[in-house]
């Protein structure tokens, strides 16, 4: 199933125009490479990245990188100029890698926050050689702001959060 997930996110990378090399080398790309060229990667490399990690049984991990392509992705999309492929494609990212990778970190809130911090801490110690921060800081503002109100309505709502879980039936750590 994995394997298919991977096979599924690089046919749709490859889909979309401008995107097909970049996903050829993504699939050929080792892990620890992504993490060390991040800056200067599309944010869909963090969802690879993230989505081999929780196959890998690295879930913290995973969500860590998810919410930085999260963060970086949204940042990209709220500059006047994206383009509606990566919408398409952070769409289809956001179901096939975002869901699952929530689906197990929203099992702990004290881990789904820590995730959302580290993401913020890595956005802003870690240049960012796709969008400009400095260029667009408006953007940027916005978009770390909504994560911010993210962990804070993560942490107002443990218990409910929790509650919720367990009614359908997903684990709670």
């Amino acid at each position: 199933m994995k394997r298919l997930l991977a096979a599924l996110l690089l046919c749709s990378a490859l889909l979309l125009p401008g995107h097909a090399h970049a996903a050829e080398n993504l699939d050929t790309m080792p892990s620890a490479q992504i993490v060390e060229q991040a800056g200067s990667l599309h944010p869909s490399a963090f969802y690879v990245l993230a989505s081999r990690l929780l196959a890998e049984g690295r879930g913290q991990e995973a969500a860590n990188w998810m919410y930085a392509g999260q963060l970086r992705y949204r940042f990209m999309l709220a500059v006047p100029d994206a383009g509606a492929d990566d919408r398409i494609l952070f769409s289809a990212l956001t179901e096939q890698v975002g869901r699952p990778v929530n689906e197990y970190i929203a099992g702990d809130p004290d881990e789904w926050i820590a995730a959302m911090r580290w993401a913020l801490d890595w956005d802003a110690a870690t240049d960012n050689h796709v969008i400009s921060k400095t260029g667009h800081a408006a953007e940027l503002a916005q978009v770390r702001g909504g994560l911010e109100r993210l962990i804070s309505k993560v942490d107002a709502s443990r218990d409910e959060i929790r509650r919720e879980r367990t009614a359908n039936g997903l684990e709670n750590r």
